[in-house]
C-alpha cells in the first residue's frame, strides 16, 4: 500500500485520494468498513455460532483503520497489525478522532491467540508464496473464528491482463505508465482455493466455509474458519460446570424452547408461593456473606446513573423492591416494574409497612409482560437493572424498549454478570431446579443493539469487588507503582473476568448539569451595607450549572448570610435567607436581592455571604469563596 495515499491504496475510488478527499468521504471510507464488520459477523451468526461471543480481535494489515475502527466498536479489545509505520500512525489519528481506546497498534503479529483474526485486502498484495505463508501464520493465531479474504479468479479482459503482467514483471514499463497515468500500481495476486483449503484443513480446521464476491476484474473468496472453544478455554469452574454430563444446560437452547410468557410465569410461580419474605425485603442486609459484595455493586451502579432528587427512576425487574425503596429515599420518583404481580404486591405492601423517611415522592408499580414497557416515549430519566437484565430471553428488544422511555440524554445502568454465566454451578442449578432464565451478558451484542436503538455511548465500569488486603509495606509498594500494584491489577481482572457494570447513554441530550448536583456550582458575590437593617447582595453563576429557581425544594438556589460577632464567633450560621431568582440561572447569569436583616442588639458585627443549593449542599463545601462584609448596629433591636 501507498503510505501517501492511505485511503485511496485501500478502496481504489477517485474520491479517497488525498486531493479529492472530503470529510463526507472519509465518513463513506469508515462507513465501508462498519458494513463489512456487519456482514461477516452476520455470516458467523447465520452459519457458525448463532450467538457468537469475542472479546479479542486481530485484524492484520489495518491500513488506515478501516476495519479495526469497526471492531473496536463491537469487542473490548483490538489488535491492529500493520509493517508501514505511515498507515500506523493515519490508524492512531483515526482512532483518536473517534475516541476508540481499545486498539493496540503494532509493526508485528503478536504470539497470543485471538477470539477473531482478520485479513482482508492484505494477501492479493503479497507474492503466493509469502501470502501462503502469511496465512499459515494467521491460521495460528485463530483462537475461534478467522475470516480471510483472497482473489481467486481473474476475470480482466486479455488487455488489462496484459498491463498487469507487464507493471508487475518489468520495472521500467510500470514506471513510464506510473508517470503517464499517475497511478500507484497495486499487484493482484490470485490463488488457488483447493490448495488454501488444503493448508487450512492442516492447521486443524475441519469445515472451513467459503464466501465468494464479485470484486470487479476478479472474483474473490472470504474464507471462514472455525475452532470451537472448549472447557478449557473458560475459567476453572465454569468449564468443571459444563463438564458435568447430561445434565448442564445450554441457555440459548432454553431461550429456543421457552415463550417470554413462559418464563414470565415461572418468576410469578416462584413469588407468589413465598410464605416468608424475610430474605427478599431484607436485601442487602440478608446476609453476612452476601451484604460487602451487593454493597460495592450498588454503590458502583449508583456512581454511574448520577441520581438526583426529582429524576424518574425505572426499576427493571424490582422484584420486591428493596433497590427501589433506597431510590426512593433518595428523592427520586421510583417506577418498579416487573413480570411478577406478586412481588410487586410485596413490594408494595412494604412500601406502606416500613415507609420512607422524610417527604418523597410515591413509587409506582407497573406489571411487565416481557415485551413492552407500559409507559410513553420519553418519560423516564433513568432506568436501573440489577441482577435483573440476565434474565432476559430477548435483550435487544428490551434495549430499545429502554431507549424508547428514556429520554435523550438518560441514562440506562446495568449491574450484571459476565459472558459465561449461564455455565457456572449457581445458574444452571438455578435453570435446573427453578426454569428461570440465566444467560450470558454479551456486551458487544448488546452495544450493537444499542446504538441501533438511538444510544450514543456505552461505559463499563472497571473496579474490584474482591477484599484485597496488604500488609503497610505491601500498601507502601502498591502506592509506589510496584509489584504489589501489579498483583492487585491481576486480582482487579479476575474479578472482572465475572461482571459487567456498565451504562448506556440515550443521545439528544445536554450535557449541562444543575443544581441537584454539587459538580460546578461556584458564585461571584458582591455585597454593600445600605442600612443597619438592609443590605444588597449580588450573586453571579460563575460555574457550569444551572441554578434551579430558588422556590424548587431540592436544588433550589438561595443565597444567605452567617453571623459572627466582633471577636469573629460564630452566632448564628443561616442567619437570613434570600431566594435569588424565579427563574434558572445559566453560567454567567446574575441576580440583585435586597436582604433585610432580623434585629440586632447594638455591636460590630461580620458577615459571611454563601449561596445554597437546597437539600444539596452549601457552595463553599464544593470550592466556591464566600465574601464578608462589616456591619455596625447602634439603635438596637
Amino acid at each position: 500500500m501507498d503510505p501517501r495515499e492511505p485511503f485511496f491504496s485501500v478502496l481504489t475510488h477517485e474520491e479517497f485520494r488525498g486531493a479529492n478527499l472530503t470529510p463526507q468521504a472519509r465518513e463513506r471510507f469508515f462507513r465501508s468498513g462498519e458494513n463489512h464488520v456487519q456482514a461477516v459477523m452476520d455470516f458467523v451468526a447465520a452459519h457458525i455460532e448463532p450467538q457468537f461471543t469475542a472479546s479479542s480481535v486481530l485484524e492484520f494489515g489495518c491500513g488506515p483503520g478501516r476495519l479495526a475502527l469497526a471492531f473496536a466498536r463491537r469487542f473490548a479489545s483490538v489488535t491492529a497489525v500493520d509493517h508501514s509505520p505511515a498507515m500506523l500512525a493515519k490508524a492512531r489519528e483515526m482512532a483518536e478522532r473517534a475516541g476508540l481506546e481499545n486498539i493496540e497498534f503494532r509493526e508485528e503479529l503478536p504470539p497470543q491467540k485471538f477470539d477473531i483474526v482478520s485479513c482482508q485486502l492484505v494477501l492479493q498484495r503479497l507474492p503466493r508464496r509469502e501470502g501462503l505463508a502469511l496465512l499459515r501464520r494467521l491460521l495460528g493465531s485463530v483462537g475461534s473464528v478467522g475470516i480471510f479474504h483472497l482473489p481467486v479468479r481473474d476475470r480482466a479482459s486479455s488487455a488489462r491482463k496484459a498491463v498487469r503482467w507487464t507493471r508487475t514483471h518489468v520495472p521500467l514499463a510500470n514506471a513510464a505508465i506510473h508517470a503517464l497515468r499517475r497511478s500507484q500500481f497495486q499487484r493482484t495476486t490470485f490463488y488457488d482455493l483447493g490448495e488454501v483449503l488444503a493448508l487450512v484443513h492442516e492447521a486443524g480446521f475441519d469445515a472451513p466455509l467459503v464466501s465468494l464476491s464479485d470484486d470487479g476484474d476478479f472474483d474473490a473468496a472470504l474464507v471462514y474458519v472455525h475452532r470451537p472453544r472448549t472447557h478449557a478455554d473458560e475459567p476453572a469452574e465454569i468449564a468443571a460446570a459444563a463438564s458435568a454430563g447430561s445434565t448442564f444446560i445450554d441457555v440459548r437452547e432454553l431461550i429456543a424452547r421457552t415463550s417470554i410468557e413462559e418464563l414470565n410465569a415461572t418468576a410469578e410461580g416462584y413469588f407468589s408461593s413465598l410464605t416468608d419474605w424475610e430474605h427478599h425485603l431484607a436485601k442487602p442486609f440478608a446476609k453476612p456473606d452476601d451484604a460487602p459484595a451487593i454493597l460495592a455493586n450498588l454503590a458502583v451502579l449508583l456512581q454511574g446513573l448520577q441520581l438526583s432528587p426529582g429524576l424518574t427512576v425505572l426499576d427493571y425487574g424490582a422484584g420486591t423492591g428493596w433497590l427501589s425503596r433506597f431510590v426512593t429515599q433518595l428523592g427520586c420518583r421510583s417506577i418498579l416494574m416487573d413480570v411478577s404481580p406478586s412481588a410487586l404486591r410485596i413490594a408494595k405492601e412494604t412500601f406502606a409497612k416500613i415507609g420512607i423517611i422524610g417527604e418523597r415522592p410515591e413509587p409506582r408499580f407497573l406489571v411487565f409482560d416481557g415485551h413492552r414497557i407500559d409507559l410513553p416515549d420519553e418519560s423516564v430519566d433513568r432506568i436501573v437493572c440489577f441482577d435483573a437484565f440476565h434474565h432476559a430471553p430477548n435483550p435487544a428488544a428490551i434495549i430499545a424498549e429502554f431507549a424508547r422511555v428514556l429520554r435523550p440524554g438518560g441514562i440506562a445502568g446495568f449491574a450484571e454478570p459476565g459472558p459465561h454465566h449461564s455455565k457456572t454451578p449457581q445458574s444452571q442449578f438455578e435453570m435446573r431446579t427453578y426454569g428461570v432464565l440465566e444467560n450470558d451478558i454479551d456486551l458487544p451484542a448488546i452495544w450493537h443493539a444499542a446504538e441501533a436503538a438511538g444510544f450514543t455511548d456505552l461505559r463499563v465500569a472497571a473496579w474490584n469487588g474482591k477484599p484485597f488486603h496488604t500488609t503497610l509495606a505491601g500498601y507502601e509498594d502498591l502506592l509506589a507503582r510496584g509489584a504489589t500494584l501489579r498483583s492487585y491489577a491481576e486480582s482487579s481482572r479476575e474479578f472482572m473476568q465475572h461482571v459487567r457494570n456498565f451504562y448506556l447513554t440515550k443521545g439528544g441530550g445536554t450535557s449541562e448539569g444543575d443544581s441537584r448536583h454539587p459538580a460546578g456550582l461556584l458564585a461571584e458575590i458582591v455585597a454593600r451595607v445600605i442600612d443597619e437593617t438592609h443590605l444588597e447582595v449580588t450573586v453571579t453563576n460563575v460555574g457550569q450549572s444551572t441554578w434551579l429557581p430558588s422556590s424548587e425544594a431540592v436544588g433550589g438556589v438561595s443565597v444567605s448570610a452567617h453571623l459572627y460577632d466582633e471577636a469573629n464567633v460564630l452566632r448564628q450560621f443561616d442567619f437570613c435567607r434570600a431566594p435569588l431568582s424565579d427563574v434558572p440561572l445559566r453560567p454567567n447569569d446574575s441576580a440583585t436581592v435586597t436582604l433585610e436583616l432580623k434585629p440586632l442588639p447594638p455591636g460590630r458585627y461580620r458577615m459571611e455571604f454563601d449561596c445554597v443549593a437546597e437539600r444539596v449542599t452549601w457552595f463553599t463545601q464544593v470550592g466556591s469563596h464566600t465574601t464578608f462584609v462589616r456591619l455596625a448596629v447602634t439603635s438596637g433591636g
